[in-house]
This record gives C-alpha cells, sequence and structure tokens, in this order.
C-alpha cells in the first residue's frame, strides 16, 4: 500500500461541493489518459430502469458501514486501516493513496486509492436523517454533466442507481476525449458516501475486476459522521493520517 499527499489550488479543487467536475480526479483518475469513446454510442436503457424500486433498497449489508456499526478497526500489513477522520479506508495489495490537499487551507479535499490503470475517489458529506438525498442531487449532477458538453445516463449498480457519465477533456497529448466515470452512492445514518470510479473499471459493464477491487475497498470504507449540525450536502472534514499499518512508501509531492 502506497501513500501519497498531493498539494492543490483551492481554484482547482471543486471536491468540496457534492457535484463534481471532470477536473476532480486530478491526472491520477486515468493514468493512461482518456479514453475516446463517443458517449453518444451508449445507451443506458434507462427508460427500464426501476428508480423508485432501486431508491428504496436496502444496499449496504456488505459496506460501506457507519462507525457505530463496526467492533474492531485495527489494519493489518495487508489490509492497513487509513483513519482520515470522516472516513477510515482499508488498503489492499497493490493500491496507492492519494490525498489531495489545498495549498491555501492544508486541508484535504479528496481522497482517491489507484489500481492498475484505475482509480476510486471517495468523499463523505452530511445528509438528512430521513436519507433521500441522492435521489435529490442526480438530476443537478447529470445536468452539469450536459452543460459541460458531456453525457450522463442512470444504470442498476451495486448502490441501487448508479450514475454513469462521458465528460469531454484534453489529453496530456492536447488530443480531445472523453473521461467516462460510473458513480457509486450509499447512503447511512446521516451521512451519504460518494464514489467516483475512473479509468478501465469504468468501462466495465459487471463487477469482475477491474471493478471488484475498488467495489471491495468502496464497501470496507466505515464512515464516521460526528454529532455536529451540518447543512446535508456538505463535505464532512478529513484530516491527515496520523499511522499507517503496512505503509510502503509516504510521499509529499506539490502539484500546481
Amino acid at each position: 500500500m502506497i501513500f501519497r499527499r498531493n498539494k492543490k489550488r483551492v481554484d482547482e479543487a471543486e471536491d468540496s461541493d457534492l457535484v463534481a467536475d471532470a477536473e476532480a480526479a486530478d491526472e491520477a483518475s486515468d493514468p493512461e489518459g482518456s479514453d475516446e469513446v463517443d458517449p453518444a454510442s451508449e445507451e443506458s436503457g434507462e427508460d427500464q430502469l426501476d428508480v423508485d424500486g432501486l431508491d428504496a433498497g436496502e444496499w449496504r449489508g456488505e459496506g460501506p458501514h457507519d462507525v457505530s456499526e463496526v467492533d474492531d478497526l485495527t489494519g493489518t500489513s495487508e489490509a492497513p486501516r487509513i483513519d482520515l477522520g470522516a472516513m477510515i479506508i482499508t488498503g489492499f495489495p497493490g493500491a496507492e493513496l492519494r490525498l489531495q490537499m489545498s495549498e491555501e487551507t492544508q486541508q484535504i479535499v479528496s481522497a482517491m486509492l489507484l489500481h492498475g490503470e484505475s482509480a476510486l475517489e471517495v468523499g463523505a458529506y452530511a445528509a438528512p436523517r430521513s436519507g433521500g438525498l441522492w435521489s435529490e442531487l442526480r438530476d443537478e449532477i447529470m445536468g452539469s454533466a450536459v452543460e459541460m458538453g458531456g453525457t450522463a445516463s442512470l444504470a442498476e449498480g451495486p448502490f441501487g442507481v448508479e450514475l454513469r457519465r462521458y465528460i469531454p477533456v484534453t489529453t496530456p497529448e492536447g488530443e480531445q476525449g472523453y473521461q467516462p466515470s460510473r458513480m457509486w452512492v450509499a447512503e447511512g445514518p446521516r451521512w451519504l458516501l460518494r464514489g467516483i470510479v475512473y479509468g478501465q473499471a469504468a468501462l466495465e459493464e459487471g463487477l469482475e475486476s477491474p471493478v471488484a477491487e475498488l467495489l471491495n475497498a468502496f464497501r470496507a470504507i466505515v464512515v464516521r459522521r460526528g454529532d455536529e449540525a451540518m447543512a446535508p450536502g456538505d463535505l464532512l472534514p478529513l484530516t491527515m493520517p496520523q499511522n499507517l499499518v503496512g505503509e510502503d512508501k509516504v510521499d509529499d509531492e506539490a502539484t500546481a
């Protein structure tokens, strides 16, 4: 398990809002460059999707869990627990954790797990006690993708309704392409956990590798909501981990 932290300007870090834009993943979201896929060729089957039924389902049986639901938070050398305050992430062999930090505030603005040519960006947010925040936000996120010149659609995923997007981007070589992503959302007691899958795993339809490793990592996250009053959609604060069990490497990387 490799741990890195990158510094990032506030004006580049839009992840404080639940409506994430295409730059939220930084270069780590697509290690080999964005895939040039025509989003118009994608058919979501959204017309046949039972959105209300999926929203009403219970999807957290295998995780992610609330901290009150977990008895043991001890990590191992193979599966280190990284305590980021509002989120406790479990690493796995071959994974790299990157924390994006604001240069101005020195606060962590996002956490990303990279594995091979895929990545999972995660963030935890305050939510109403009654739940239902995800169903309220989807239209806004989809509209944002369309405004950027991309497409968005809904599909059945491992946590009910999954949001899939294609966002126009410029590759490191200066070519125009589309960045695919899959968004998973799980709602717990007064929190919402969002995971955005990028890279090769975002192009896969099923849940086999390379999706499986990121899905297991998302399910292994433990959310620590806290008791403070927060508005629905506010990002739960993240802190720098103090101890990393089984840590292989720690780097400081400055990116502007």
